[in-house]
């Protein structure tokens, strides 16, 4: 299927889509997204809800920005992923964009585990990240 959306137009499948074990903060009756990427906009992706009211968000890997970022989610959210600890999972930070450039949301990445696609958007508390950490230019 073609999918278009702020960011660009986009083929996807079935396999592309997302479920949200816990919403995405602010878009609660959103629970199911297409993971969309192109080459022409790596090392971006775009993470578009397919859900109303269909939210669309550019998102980047933490670890990008920070190469030591920890991606660690604690025991109920691996659980509701359906993942251990030691597998593999895809992290998204949300990107904004405005006038005065371009920041990503540290605190609140959303994790992905790419076998199952599902995922959660963890919220650790007491975390030392921004919600709106700059991205460099490169």
């Amino acid at each position: 299927m073609t999918v278009t959306t702020r960011f660009g137009t986009f083929e996807a499948d079935e396999r592309d889509v997302v479920d949200m074990a816990t919403p995405l903060a602010g878009f609660e009756s959103c629970r199911r997204y297409l993971l969309l990427s192109a080459p022409n906009l790596a090392p971006f992706a775009c993470l578009h809800g397919l859900d109303d009211p269909a939210p669309s968000f550019l998102v980047l890997d933490p670890r990008f920005v920070d190469a030591g970022y920890p991606c660690e989610l604690d025991a109920g959210e691996y659980e509701r992923v359906g993942a251990s600890p030691d597998e593999a999972l895809l992290w998204l930070g949300i990107v904004t964009v405005d006038s005065h450039g371009a920041t990503i949301n540290l605190r609140a990445p959303v994790a992905i585990n790419p076998k199952r696609m599902i995922g959660v958007q963890s919220i650790p508390p007491n975390s030392v990240y921004r919600i709106d950490h700059p991205l460099p230019v490169r």
